[in-house]
């Protein structure tokens, strides 16, 4: 970027991660694109790397996507992502363990969103200063953010 805006920071819950590999036109796919392109960092810690590695490295997604764009992108997270330690939040009430790494990953990142089609997720609407949003609900912040 060759401009002074500070970059928006956000973390991708890993079921969209598998959505976006299944239909990479899809609105998933069009927030990686933005990703791609440089118009926000992602977040990630080594507990919500660990868990793409295991969901979106799986057999069974190989079955239903391209194999060569799920290694790509499990590469570019490991490459690309902001690595944060992110120490457990004990006041956090989410019942998924997954959900409570990637909420702290966006806490310890000053990640201002995360975004998921988690409904648990979505009906907390956020965690201090981490609002919880869809994909579609994202694209509209970045629509607003890179204009």
């Amino acid at each position: 970027m060759t401009n002074d805006r500070k970059l928006l920071r956000a973390v991708i819950d890993t079921n969209l991660l598998v959505a976006a590999l299944v239909n990479p036109g899809g609105t998933t796919g069009r927030v990686l694109a933005h990703w791609r392109a440089g118009d926000f960092e992602h977040v990630a810690s080594e507990a919500t790397l660990h868990e793409a590695q295991q969901v979106v490295g799986a057999r069974w997604v190989t079955r239903i996507a391209n194999p060569i764009a799920r290694d790509r992108l499990l590469k570019e997270l490991r490459q690309r992502s902001v690595l944060v330690t992110a120490p457990v939040l004990e006041n956090l009430t989410l019942k998924d363990a997954g959900d409570r790494r990637l909420t702290e990953a966006a806490k310890s990142g000053r990640a201002s969103y995360l975004i998921t089609a988690d409904k648990e997720i979505l009906l907390a609407r956020g965690y201090g200063s981490v609002e919880f949003v869809t994909a579609h609900e994202f694209l509209k912040v970045l629509g607003t953010h890179t204009s």
